[in-house]
């Protein structure tokens, strides 16, 4: 049997990512939450992660900062954006470097859920 797939969920508000957490959680996936780029970062240091999770705009590092960062340690790391604000630079440098989409708020849970399925199902078949 092989380990669920692991998600890190960035989010400065708290109730966003505890509540996606915990959804993603009941849905057999292995979950953290951080509530800030630099959290998320001590995370990464200490624990395997699959799959990104970020807000677009926290106050300390933004999504995309975040990425490129954990991109240094984490080469493979899938990494999604999640914001409420239309398309700006921010976003359009993420999907430049490499983020996968960007997912709108209020969040489309169904397709999280989906979509991480999806991903867990390909990366089972591939190891």
């Amino acid at each position: 049997m092989s380990e669920p797939t692991a998600i890190l969920i960035v989010d400065d508000h708290p109730s966003v990512a505890i509540t996606l957490a915990d959804i993603l959680k009941a849905k057999g996936f292995k979950v953290y939450a951080a509530m800030s780029g630099a959290e998320a970062l001590k995370i990464l240091g200490e624990q395997p992660i699959d799959i990104l999770l970020t807000d677009v705009r926290m106050p300390d590092m933004n999504g995309v900062a975040l990425y490129l960062e954990a991109r240094k340690t984490h080469p493979k790391l899938i990494t999604y954006l999640m914001t409420a604000y239309a398309a700006d630079e921010i976003i359009q440098q993420g999907m430049k470097e490499g983020i996968k989409t960007v997912l709108t708020k209020p969040l489309d849970i169904d397709l999280i859920v989906a979509l991480f399925t999806a991903i867990k199902s390909i990366s089972s078949k591939t190891h």
